[in-house]
C-alpha cells in the first residue's frame, strides 16, 4: 500500500475537477525515490498539469495512459524530488557570469592577465569590475593595489573576493573614495595598510568595501533581470527548483517581481530582505516596512506570483575567518584580536526579537563561534519574550560552532543551514588561511554537520553561489567524505562530523522544503504535490561516495514543465 493517492482516488479527483484522468507524463523503468520514507521506490510516477497525480505500480499507472500521454522509460536512471538551495545569490552570480568572473583563475599572474584582457575589451566602462578572485592565492589574503595599477592605471578597479567579504582595488579607486593613511576604519570594516608606510595597501574588508563600492554606477533594471535569468538557468541545470535568495535589497526584489509578473520564474523563490543588524530595533523597523511594501504589491496581483514569497530577513552577524573578521570567542591564533560582530549582544537581541515579533522568518549569516552563540542567544530571548511559533529561523554557514552550542539547534528549533562544500581540506582557504588563524582546537569544530544532525538539529543545505559552485553533488560528496570533491579515496578530515547520503539528500529536499514553508507542495514525490522533479544519471544512494560529484542532472521539471534537459 503506497502512502499517496490510490489510482481510484486519482480518477475520482480528476472527475470531480472536470478533467480527464489521462496523464501528461508517465515515468517508469527507473529508480524513482519518493523520499516519503528512506529508500522507498515506486515503479511508476504520473503527472498531469503542474502536479503529480500518481505514484505506484506500473500496472496501475498504465491505466492513466491516453492518446496524448508521453510515456517515458527511464532506462534505470534515478528520479528524485527537485532540490532546494537554501542560501544562494542568483542575481549576483548571473551578473558575474556575464561580466569578469575570476572564479576559475587561481594564480595571481593569471588573474592580472584576465583582468587586463577584460579591461582592454571594454574601454567604454568607467569602472573595471571583477568578481570572485581567490583570496587564498595571496599571502594572508592581502593583494596589493600596485599590481592593479600596473595593468589598469587610469581607471578605477574594484574586484570582489569569492567569499564576498573582501575587495581588491587600485590606487585610482582609493583616490576617488578619498581613502588615505589618515582614513579611519569604518565601523565593522577594515582598511588593510602597508606595514611600513600606513598607506592603504589595496585590500578592503567588510564595511570598508562600501567606501569604494558606493561610487560605482548601479546595475540597471535590465541588467539585474538578465542576471536573474542566467542564475535561474544555472539552478535548473543543477536540479534546483526551489531556493532562498540570500540577501536582497530593493533593486533585487524588483528584478524578482519583474520576472514573476511575466511568469518567467522557473523555481520557487523565498526572498531574504537585507536588514542592518547594527541598527538594532530601528533596522528591524526598516526591514519590516520594506517587507510590508512588497507584500502589498504581491497581494494586489492575486494568483500571478505563486512562486515568489517574502517574509524573510537576512542579517549579517559577523564576517569571515579568512579576513579575521568572523567573531570568535577567543583571539585568532597568534593574534591579539577576536574579530568583530556587527552588533553588540543587546543590540542584536533587540533586533531579532523585534523581527520575530513581527512574524518574520530570520536568516542569519554567522561564521565565528561568538557570532553563532550571539545568534542563538538572541533567538532564545525572542522565544522567551514573544512566545513559541512556527518561525523556522535559520543560521547559514556555521563555520566554527563551539561544542557547547551544538545541542541548542534542537532545543531552540533553529535550522542549521550548512554550505557543505567548504568542509574539506582540499581548499586553500582552509589550509592557507583558516587553519593558521584558528589554531589546533578550533580546527576540529569546523562545519560539524553530522554532529548537529545526531544531536537532533534540523539540516538544510545551500551553496552560497557565486561564492562557490551551486552544484549540489560537489557539496554532497564533501559532506559524506569530508574530503574532495574528487575521486581520490582517502581518510576523512574531522570524521566526527561525517553525515550519510540519506541525510544530505533529505536536507536538499524535505529540509529545504520545510525551511521555505513549502513542504506541503514540494520535497517528496507524492501524489497531489507539484511536479518538481529531477532525473539523474546515477543512483546517488548506491554509487561510490567518491563519485557523487560526477553526478549529472539529465532533466529538471518544474510545475510539470521541463525547464532543463530532456529524456
Amino acid at each position: 500500500m503506497y502512502k499517496n493517492l490510490s489510482l481510484a482516488a486519482t480518477l475520482l479527483a480528476g472527475t470531480a475537477a472536470g478533467l480527464s484522468a489521462q496523464a501528461d507524463f508517465v515515468f517508469h523503468n527507473g529508480r524513482i525515490y519518493t523520499l516519503e520514507t528512506p529508500g522507498e521506490q515506486v515503479e511508476a510516477l504520473a503527472t498531469k498539469g503542474e502536479r503529480i497525480i500518481f505514484t505506484g505500480t506500473w500496472e496501475e499507472a498504465r491505466q492513466l495512459i491516453g492518446d496524448s500521454t508521453r510515456v517515458v522509460g527511464l532506462q534505470g536512471k534515478t528520479m528524485l524530488p527537485g532540490f532546494t538551495d537554501s542560501h544562494v545569490h542568483p542575481i549576483s552570480g548571473g551578473l558575474a557570469l556575464m561580466g569578469c568572473d575570476l572564479s576559475s583563475v587561481e594564480h595571481p599572474d593569471s588573474m592580472l592577465a584576465f583582468l587586463k584582457k577584460y579591461a582592454d575589451a571594454h574601454p567604454e566602462k568607467e569602472w573595471v569590475q571583477g568578481h570572485n578572485f581567490w583570496l587564498a592565492s595571496f599571502p594572508n589574503g592581502n593583494p596589493r593595489k600596485e599590481w592593479l595599477d600596473e595593468i589598469i592605471p587610469n581607471r578605477p578597479v574594484y574586484v570582489t573576493s569569492s567569499d564576498g567579504h573582501s575587495a581588491w582595488v587600485n590606487s585610482r579607486a582609493l583616490q576617488l573614495a578619498g581613502i588615505t593613511a589618515e582614513t579611519p576604519d569604518p565601523p565593522n570594516g577594515l582598511i588593510e595598510r602597508d606595514e611600513h608606510t600606513g598607506e592603504p595597501s589595496g585590500t578592503l574588508r567588510e564595511e570598508a568595501m562600501g567606501l569604494v563600492a558606493q561610487l560605482i554606477p548601479p546595475y540597471t533594471p535590465e541588467e539585474l533581470a538578465a542576471g536573474l535569468r542566467k542564475g535561474l538557468e544555472v539552478a535548473n541545470s543543477l536540479g534546483i527548483t526551489n531556493f532562498v535568495e540570500a540577501s536582497a535589497r530593493e533593486s533585487y526584489i524588483e528584478a524578482y517581481l519583474e520576472l514573476a509578473e511575466k511568469q518567467e520564474l522557473t523555481a520557487h523563490v523565498n526572498i531574504s530582505i537585507y536588514g542592518d543588524i547594527s541598527k538594532g530595533t530601528e533596522g528591524a523597523r526598516q526591514v519590516i516596512a520594506l517587507n510590508e511594501k512588497y507584500k502589498a504589491r504581491i497581494k494586489n496581483t492575486p494568483g500571478q506570483m505563486p512562486d515568489l514569497a517574502l517574509g524573510q530577513v537576512k542579517l549579517f552577524m559577523d564576517g569571515v575567518v579568512e579576513g579575521k573578521t568572523a567573531a570568535m570567542i577567543g583571539h585568532y591564533h597568534g593574534d591579539t584580536h577576536s574579530g568583530f560582530a556587527n552588533a553588540s549582544p543587546d543590540t542584536a537581541a533587540a533586533a531579532i526579537t523585534a523581527l520575530d515579533k513581527a512574524g518574520l522568518q530570520i536568516h542569519v549569516h554567522a561564521i565565528g563561534d561568538r557570532a553563532i552563540r550571539m545568534t542563538l542567544d538572541a533567538f532564545e530571548q525572542a522565544r522567551k519574550q514573544n512566545g513559541l511559533r512556527d518561525s523556522r529561523h535559520h543560521i547559514a554557514h556555521l563555520h566554527v560552532i563551539h561544542p557547547d552550542d551544538i545541542p541548542r539547534f534542537r532545543e531552540l528549533d533553529v535550522i542549521a543551514n550548512f554550505q557543505a562544500l567548504w568542509a574539506t581540506l582540499e581548499d586553500t582557504y582552509m589550509t592557507e588561511l583558516n587553519y593558521p588563524f584558528l589554531g589546533e582546537e578550533r580546527v576540529e569544530w569546523q562545519y560539524p554537520i553530522g554532529t548537529v544532525a545526531r544531536s537532533g538539529g534540523r539540516l538544510a543545505f545551500g551553496s552560497d553561489w557565486d561564492v562557490s559552485t551551486m552544484d549540489p553533488f560537489d557539496a554532497m560528496q564533501v559532506a559524506v567524505t569530508r574530503r574532495g570533491p574528487d575521486s581520490i579515496v582517502r581518510e576523512p578530515w574531522t570524521p566526527q562530523h561525517l553525515v550519510d547520503v540519506q541525510a544530505v539528500v533529505e536536507g536538499y529536499t524535505q529540509g529545504g522544503a520545510f525551511l521555505t514553508f513549502r513542504e506541503k507542495e514540494t520535497g517528496t514525490l507524492t501524489a497531489g504535490k507539484l511536479a518538481d522533479l529531477i532525473l539523474l544519471d546515477r543512483d546517488v544512494f548506491h554509487c561510490s561516495k567518491f563519485e557523487l560529484y560526477q553526478t549529472k542532472v539529465l532533466m529538471t521539471m518544474f510545475r510539470g514543465k521541463v525547464v532543463y534537459g530532456g529524456f
